[in-house]
């Protein structure tokens, strides 16, 4: 078996979760008064791997429909809508935090309100507006191209997550 420091990022994060779960496994069977096999531990491990992996793509879509690059509250909100209590005490965490963000316009509306100011200038700015538009309509084709590209690369990453692709982190 390799060291950790050998390790790929991926295996390093399986690792270390696999740690983390057995941690949490063995204490709380501790202060339960119950036994987990080793076997139990490594599964439990594997599914919430797996469960993060999806999130982290779900995450990842709902930030890429609203045309953003980084993931907010809002998405992690929309993550967890299914689970009410969950739901209420994130809301509340949220609530707490004070506000990052100065401006909280959308981007359509700028987008609008900058449409209108080009229509009333001279011919010349309304050439370059055009320019701009046929700009943004190219820059969204090959955005959603890329989307594309990268949707079929997270699903193989899922599929290559099966049983055959696990790493061996029994302790002796």
């Amino acid at each position: 078996m390799t060291t950790f420091e050998n390790l790929t990022k991926s295996q390093k994060l399986r690792a270390s979760l696999h740690r983390d779960v057995q941690a949490i496994c063995k204490e709380t069977c501790h202060n339960l008064g119950l036994d987990i096999t080793k076997a139990s531990m490594e599964i439990i491990a594997e599914l919430v791997y797996k469960k993060l992996c999806i999130y982290a793509l779900d995450l990842e879509a709902f930030a890429k429909h609203a045309k953003r690059s980084t993931i907010n509250c809002d998405d992690v909100l929309l993550l967890v809508r299914r689970n009410p209590s969950l739901k209420a005490h994130l809301s509340d965490l949220i609530s707490n935090q004070p506000s990052t963000s100065k401006d909280k316009r959308r981007k359509t509306i700028a987008v609008a309100n900058l449409k209108e100011t080009l229509t009333v200038t001279t011919s010349k700015s309304e050439i370059e507006s055009e320019k701009i538009d046929k700009e943004k309509v190219n820059k969204e084709k090959k955005d959603k191209e890329k989307g594309i590209e990268n949707d079929f690369k997270m699903d193989n990453r899922i599929k290559d997550m099966s049983i055959d692709g696990t790493i061996d982190l029994t302790f002796d």
